[in-house]
């Protein structure tokens, strides 16, 4: 029961803990602003109306707006530790997190849930972990670990859990694979978040029969209609490579406003510090035709009330005074930002000292770079007369399959001719010396070769090239520097990022790492690149369960037949 103190409170006979005075209130209700008082006490709002406080604090008409949410994110796409990234977000106004491990459980399994739970749960947020459904994401590449049910309902009641993690198997899910079966039933009293990218139909109807409730894989407005009207929430993704949100506004109207919400899924650093996050989303939708208070509204209560938190997402009695404070909705200037009633960021810097989290370096952390046997050779181009390639498509991690002919052997010239690249995924976990090989098309590279651990979702090393002996020098570097990502050219290092926790994250600061990641960028567009963003595009050329052709380090896998298929055409 609420305390006698606090109830006079609400009732105005006594003064709140705390007064926001002469604000604008955002009413995401109603679409409208109030001005009205704000009355807090105990991290939560008591009261809107005319209130007198203990503290008070005057705020001359600016906008208070509901502490930001991401639906869905990874943090390993920021490249940082998670404690970097929270003093990064927050004062941008994110104070709710929804996030998927499955990048550090792939390579660290149970050990990497844990590394960011122990740190997520003491940070100034609302942190919501969820357990990874898809560790690996399939048995088409091979993974530093593979979490079944059992392994995850141990995790299951752990302070932060929140749900299950967006299922990727959709074929497995659509076929009654048991192992994903398995885990949809061991957490089906928790929310269970999608991932569907192009499913429809029959397919979609059995797939949703998993009590799968959203989807951030929506690239265009048919896809997104046909996943509400059959029950889904569908989260307007604006990451770094996947910028869906101009293509998937149009699908929203008056109708089914309350479907959707905001996610960032992959954002890197240097969007991170260029643009900054949830803010950035709310930003551009007004740009692109959205109300400013539809657009908070979408940020806010739809993605709350889609994801069942009660106590987020308005500024309402008996909600969490989680608020953002800002100049007006057309700077929209970040001024200040309060989680729990606790003024926690001013000016787009934290003002709070985040704990200092101890502990010993794990091998599965630490030490996550374990490649086999490799030779130069292994990145040399079989002889074909026609070859499947995979072609890159702007702003999407989904790839095009084509094929290309040549009438001889072909030559680094060839390659360069028709826009192609070697690519390559080279084991990291088993010391299997797994290597798959391909060809990329589109990735512009004209010399030299790239090389990351980051390779969605099982990260093993993908290595883009021209010549076989940059290919595996770039891979060697990532060896030694036991994760990270490097510019070979001529034979010699250009640059390089370490990436030390499971060959994912730095332990560097975002604007150190950002600032590393542009020259580096800078480097790849003067060596022919011409992708926006080559890093984090490279590191989904891995991920096999994203049509249509993909590779992985036991070879080239037709998503949309759902089997390998050679290099080589033969017909």
């Amino acid at each position: 029961m609420v305390s006698d103190q606090i109830l006079k409170m609400s009732r105005g006979e006594i003064s709140a803990e705390l007064v926001l005075k002469h604000g604008r209130i955002v009413d995401v209700f109603n679409e409208r602003l109030l001005n009205k008082d704000i009355a807090i006490a105990q991290g939560k709002i008591i009261g809107i109306g005319d209130y007198q406080g203990i503290k008070e604090i005057d705020f001359e008409e600016n906008i208070i707006a509901p502490g930001f949410i991401d639906g869905h994110l990874h943090f390993e796409s920021a490249m940082v530790k998670v404690e970097e990234l929270a003093a990064w977000i927050i004062p941008r106004g994110t104070t709710t997190v929804f996030a998927d491990p499955h990048e550090i459980a792939n390579v660290a399994g149970v050990e990497g849930i844990r590394y960011f739970l122990k740190r997520g749960n003491q940070l100034p947020w609302n942190f919501n972990l969820m357990l990874p459904s898809c560790v690996p994401a399939t048995a088409n590449e091979t993974s530093g670990a593979k979490l079944t049910a059992e392994k995850l309902v141990k995790l299951k009641n752990e302070k932060g859990i929140f749900g299950l993690g967006e299922v990727m198997d959709f074929m497995g899910v659509i076929n009654g694979d048991k192992n994903i079966w398995d885990k949809i039933d061991m957490i089906k009293d928790k929310f269970i978040d999608g991932h569907a990218p192009g499913v429809s139909g029959k397919d979609l109807n059995t797939y949703l029969l998993g009590k799968i409730m959203a989807d951030h894989e929506c690239t265009n407005p048919k896809e997104a209609i046909e996943k509400v009207t059959k029950g889904m929430y569908v989260m307007i993704r604006e990451g770094s490579v996947t910028r869906d949100l101009v293509s998937l506004l149009p699908a929203v109207n008056n109708s089914n406003l309350s479907r959707f919400l905001f996610a960032t899924d992959d954002r890197d650093p240097e969007d991170l510090y260029e643009d900054g996050h949830i803010n950035f989303v709310i930003k551009k939708a007004i740009e692109n035709g959205i109300s400013p208070l539809r657009a908070i509204k979408l940020a806010t209560i739809n993605s709350a009330k889609a994801l069942n938190l009660k106590e987020v997402g308005a500024i309402a009695p008996g909600y969490k005074a989680d608020l953002v404070i800002l100049d007006n909705l057309k700077d929209f200037n970040i001024e200040k930002v309060f989680k729990d009633g606790q003024l926690v960021a001013e000016n787009e810097s934290l003002i709070v000292n985040l704990p200092k989290i101890k502990e010993g370096k794990s091998k599965k952390i630490y030490k996550s770079v374990n490649i086999g046997k490799l030779k130069t050779k292994d990145f040399d181009l079989p002889d074909f007369k026609k070859y499947r390639v995979m072609t890159l498509i702007e702003d999407q991690i989904v790839t095009k399959k084509e094929e290309i002919t040549f009438n001889n052997k072909v030559s680094i010239d060839d390659l360069i001719a028709n826009n192609l690249t070697k690519i390559s995924v080279v084991e990291r976990h088993k010391k299997t010396g797994n290597v798959g090989l391909g060809l990329l098309k589109g990735f512009g590279l004209r010399r030299g070769a790239v090389a990351t651990s980051i390779g969605h979702d099982s990260h093993n090393i993908i290595v883009v090239g021209l010549n076989s002996k940059d290919m595996y020098q770039a891979v060697k570097i990532i060896e030694q520097l036991n994760g990270g990502i490097a510019v070979i050219e001529h034979g010699e290092l250009i640059d390089c990022l370490p990436l030390e926790i499971a060959g994912l994250m730095s332990e560097d600061s975002i604007p150190e790492v950002a600032k590393k990641l542009k020259k580096m960028k800078e480097k790849l567009y003067s060596m022919g690149v011409t992708i926006q963003s080559p890093f984090m595009t490279l590191s989904f050329m891995a991920l096999p369960v994203i049509p249509s052709l993909k590779i992985t380090d036991q070879g080239l896998f037709d998503i949309d037949k759902n089997k390998f298929v050679s290099l080589g055409v033969v017909k």
